[in-house]
């Protein structure tokens, strides 16, 4: 299909789009999945239309009143439900963003309890310690100078939970207010004591989502899995109507060719008002397929910004650095801005069933105004601002144009552009830096050790490809998981390693013996849990070299 058709399927998709709001669970939503399998079947793009019950949480209405004043506010996906409001003692929390020693908790709590707590931030591990504090509620002020208050979520479980996740749903109303009106609150309770009234609103119910997955065959049973999420705040053209169109314009272009590898592209519901949820019942639905066949998951999430001018490659670090900047390249005439690794979010799923390949493009304004981690930084992500005045064309089309390109290679060359040597590096790196952020008595040097043993064992040496695959998701399983396969972790559990992670910070000396034991268990399960995924990687490289 010629350039300029592929432009036009792109613009019809944000033309229709902008006029939707396509919280999972709604008619909008639905109505969203119908344009797009309407396209899909006008061009013959064999798909199929999913159908997935989530557990989905709505944030409706929210108010705060201070001192007789009502002050401008949003609740968030998965706060407590309280209709008739919470009244009580102010208390703005200076410590919201340090770590709180074990032996420091104690008088910590004793200040939140009983309080709506006035914080610098809302982030899901802090709303479950107020709530094991006592704290009342939680009032979060943004942190860059926009009006706009953005919708988010605390929800603290990836996906839809399982009976033991129940006790983890916050049980304290959460809400954001903007950083001037925060400024205002703490100046005023710097000279006298306040008492605030909040309420929050919310349906948390079950419904049907729809969930389409174009695929297009190969002449082999491997495939590419190139995903984004339909489901938005509000009309949300850059986060997600911008990668639905590049989705859906990719899928077009491919369905007109003889593939190597196939390619699937799914549309996931879910990920504003259920925590992942679409993507992450597909990881449950089709685990079989993509443990035996996946090589590669592209999630495209809110490309195409106004401003968006720079681009950055988060990555799981298994890619080659130089094959993911040659598309780069080729395209824009220079190289991403960085390489990073992936943090925890978009839609990233998969990281227990064996994929080698993890990454996604992302952009970010040339200099940064907003905290707003997507629609490349600009202030209006997730608010109803999020409009197709805030789309640049021709940031669509650059992105477009990088998204071919790695997929050609992916869909066409029988190699992999795994870069083994390089991800073990980086894991060392992170290790070496997690030790210094960890208590001495945990050593990180028998794991350290391994990978050196790993890197001695591939260095110069030819491994064929499918043994290198399935170690490097060998490999993925410990720097980006903390538990088992089939239960994702928390979302805030994060960071390299994330098993190992929940002992920074800690000190022998600021602990009592309960807790330095519940650390040392920590410690050792995490540590043989990682040897032996290495050792198994291991095994499997050395018959193949």
């Amino acid at each position: 299909m010629p350039a300029s058709e592929l432009k036009v399927l792109m613009r019809d998709t944000l033309s229709h789009f902008q006029h939707l709001h396509r919280l999972s669970g709604s008619a909008d939503a639905e109505k969203s999945v119908d344009w797009l399998c309407e396209q899909l079947q006008a061009r013959d793009i064999p798909f199929r239309r999913e159908s997935c019950n989530l557990w989905l949480s709505d944030p409706l209405d929210a108010s705060l009143t201070v001192a007789g004043q009502v002050i401008n506010a949003k609740t968030r996906s998965f706060s407590a439900h309280c209709p008739d409001g919470v009244e009580a003692e102010l208390f703005h929390d200076t410590q919201s963003l340090d770590f709180i020693p074990e032996n420091a908790l104690a008088n910590w709590s004793a200040r939140v309890r009983g309080k709506l707590v006035l914080a610098d931030q809302g982030f899901e591990d802090y709303v479950q310690r107020l709530m094991n504090a006592g704290a009342l509620g939680l009032i979060h002020i943004w942190g860059s100078a926009e009006a706009a208050l953005h919708e988010e979520t605390v929800g603290p479980v990836w996906g839809t939970p399982v009976p033991d996740d129940l006790q983890r749903y916050p049980t304290i109303p959460v809400i954001s207010i903007s950083q001037q009106d925060g400024a205002h609150l703490r100046s005023q309770l710097s000279a006298e004591t306040l008492c605030a009234r909040l309420t929050t609103v919310l349906h948390e119910h079950v419904a049907p989502c729809s969930l389409p997955v174009v695929e297009l065959p190969g002449s082999s049973e491997e495939f590419v899995l190139l995903s984004s999420h339909y489901d938005s705040w509000h009309e949300g053209v850059t986060d997600n109507a911008t990668g639905n169109a590049l989705c859906l314009a990719l899928a077009t272009l491919f369905s007109e060719q003889r593939l190597t590898r196939g390619l699937r592209v799914a549309f996931w519901p879910g990920h504003s008002n259920a925590r992942y949820g679409g993507s992450t019942w597909y990881a449950d639905h089709f685990r079989s397929q993509l443990l035996d066949h996946c090589v590669a998951h592209i999630n495209v999430d809110s490309p195409g910004c106004i401003g968006g001018s720079q681009l950055v490659v988060n990555a799981s670090g298994a890619e080659s650095s130089d094959w993911l900047n040659q598309a780069i390249i080729a395209t824009t005439g220079k190289p991403a801005e960085r390489v990073t690794p992936i943090g925890k979010g978009a839609d990233q799923s998969f990281w227990g069933l064996g994929i080698p390949l993890h990454f996604a493009l992302r952009e970010v304004p040339e200099q940064r105004q907003s905290l707003s981690p997507g629609s490349g930084g600009g202030w209006w992500w997730h608010t109803e601002e999020d409009t197709l005045d805030k789309v640049d064309e021709a940031h669509l089309w650059r992105d477009f144009d990088i998204h071919q390109r790695w997929l050609e290679s992916l869909l066409y060359e029988k190699t992999l552009p795994l870069d083994a040597r390089q991800y073990l590096a980086l894991m060392d790196d992170a290790l070496a830096q997690l030790q210094n952020e960890i208590d001495p008595a945990f050593s990180l040097n028998p794991l350290r050790e391994r990978l050196s043993a790993l890197e001695k064992l591939i260095s110069g040496k030819t491994c064929k490809l499918s043994s290198l695959a399935e170690a490097t998701g060998l490999w993925h399983r410990a720097r980006y998981r903390a538990g088992d396969d089939f239960h994702p972790d928390l979302s805030y559990h994060g960071g390299a390693f994330p098993g190992l992670q929940r002992l920074c910070g800690f000190r022998r000396q600021q602990c009592s013996e309960r807790y330095w034991l519940m650390l040392e268990t920590q410690f050792i399960r995490q540590r043989d849990r990682i040897s032996e995924l290495l050792t198994r990687s291991e095994w499997i490289l050395r018959q193949s070299v």
